[in-house]
């Protein structure tokens, strides 16, 4: 890895990735906030708690919990968390290659290898990041607010790490692309396309029993954050398959991008 380029790449992300912090935290805050403040929200809780009398006790369903782990599976927190990793990964190649920089660089004593790892040393951490801040931002409403239910710190946050490997797919998805395209624009059109195909399969396939689990083709249907953030139960096996979900394109990246020439196509 190359310190330089990382404080670079960092530099680079001095006002876009706050605003995406901003917005992460606040869309968590915001959620839980409405959900304490809502009379229509109280009204639904007080009717489904008449209904079930002692069953919803036995249930052990947190509503808290339940409405939060909804919000961090919303598309707006994909498209708000996910822009920083698929704007490195569509930049990290394609992007430098239409700008003409990229072969400039790689001329000076910063190898491919370096180029390439530096990109995921700042991806990785910013997108782990950007999951957390939802789980701050729910916590912090349900600090000031007092809703209905309980949010456990330690399974909000680790929840959100987990979120973060989500959008962490995103961005070894958009690098992978980016490593075969040589228009930033192409290569962002393939990601986009392909997590939007992607999220639809996910919702559709489930109603559909001969098919349910082809969504486990997705990375969205390995993400089922409702048990970590209502019983503090890790899916350790989720989390595997979406660390595969961002190993395996950006191996492949990897090697696309050393065998190719930076001349273009």
């Amino acid at each position: 890895m190359s310190g330089p380029l990382i404080h670079r790449l960092i530099a680079e992300q001095r006002v876009r990735l706050p605003l995406e912090f901003l917005f992460v935290t606040l869309w968590g805050f915001l959620l839980v906030a409405l959900f304490a403040t809502s009379s229509t929200f109280n009204a639904m809780l007080e009717q489904q708690a008449q209904l079930l009398g002692p069953v919803y006790k036995l249930m052990d369903l947190d509503p808290l919990a339940q409405w939060a782990s909804i919000g961090v599976q919303h598309p707006l927190f994909y498209v708000g968390g996910g822009l920083f990793a698929i704007g490195l990964g569509v930049r990290a190649i394609a992007g430098e290659l239409e700008d003409g920089s990229l072969a400039l660089a790689i001329t000076r004593p910063i190898s491919r290898r370096s180029w390439f790892l530096s990109h995921v040393a700042v991806m990785v951490p910013g997108s782990i990041l950007l999951g957390v801040m939802y789980g701050v931002g729910c916590l912090v409403a349900a600090l000031l607010t007092s809703p209905t239910g309980h949010l456990h710190a330690t399974w909000m946050l680790l929840a959100g790490g987990e979120a973060g490997l989500v959008l962490l797919s995103f961005g070894a998805m958009a690098l992978m692309f980016s490593s075969f395209a040589s228009e930033r624009g192409r290569a962002l059109a393939w990601s986009v396309g392909a997590l939007v195909v992607m999220y639809a399969l996910s919702y559709l396939l489930p109603l559909w029993s001969v098919a349910e689990n082809a969504a486990k083709l997705t990375p969205f249907g390995w993400f089922r954050p409702g048990d970590l953030i209502q019983h503090g139960t890790i899916p350790w096996g989720d989390v595997l398959a979406l660390v595969l979900f961002s190993l395996v394109p950006l191996s492949v990246a990897a090697w696309q991008f050393a065998r190719r020439d930076l001349a273009g196509g």
